[in-house]
């Protein structure tokens, strides 16, 4: 188990995925401001997103491998109000990929300020609630994708910190909008 955890962290790169959202007005309070519980809404959003771009969708896991995918812990850190109409820029990040489970970090932005943070912890179970293991599949399927590659320990080491995640998630987006204005 030990050796494993050991080669999954030498493995595993944040991975970084965007997207684009406005809000409506039925996910906003009498004030006009974000329903505080809709932010797991769109952390949701991104997660699920951020599979379909990576070729994995909760549809096909849920009736082809018989797999689920509880949110077992969560948290969010609100630090300015999102108001209806915003348009709002949801970064989703998988943060850690282990046997029988996997974690997403989020970050919600509007222009350059940042809105809110969070992560949501998963593990895999089959439908009777038993414990699966799925992450070496998850795992093998980035890697012939292209988008885990072999790093050292130290590039490796999972996030310390929000701030840790933060900067990893800031210069994966740095990083991919230089490649997109590039190719």
């Amino acid at each position: 188990m030990a050796e494993e955890q050991k080669q999954n962290q030498q493995e595993q790169q944040v991975i970084v995925g965007t997207m684009q959202y406005r809000v409506t007005m039925g996910e906003t309070d009498a004030y006009g401001v974000m329903y505080y519980a809709n932010y797991f809404h769109l952390f949701e959003r991104g997660r699920t997103e951020l599979f379909r771009a990576l070729g994995i969708e909760y549809k096909q896991i849920l009736q082809q491998k018989q797999i689920l995918m509880p949110v077992v812990e969560t948290a969010c850190r609100y630090m300015a109000p999102i108001v209806y109409d915003d348009l709002i820029t949801i970064e989703t990040a998988i943060t850690n990929i282990e046997s029988r489970g996997i974690r997403f970090d989020y970050r919600i932005i509007r222009d350059e300020a940042v809105l809110a943070v969070g992560f949501t912890q998963h593990i895999f179970i089959d439908p009777q609630g038993r414990p699966v293991s799925f992450g070496k599949e998850v795992l093998e399927h980035l890697k012939s994708k292209g988008l885990i590659k072999e790093a050292t320990h130290a590039e490796a080491e999972p996030p310390k910190s929000e701030e840790d995640v933060q900067e990893r998630l800031k210069k994966f987006v740095i990083e991919k909008i230089k490649e997109d204005k590039d190719n």
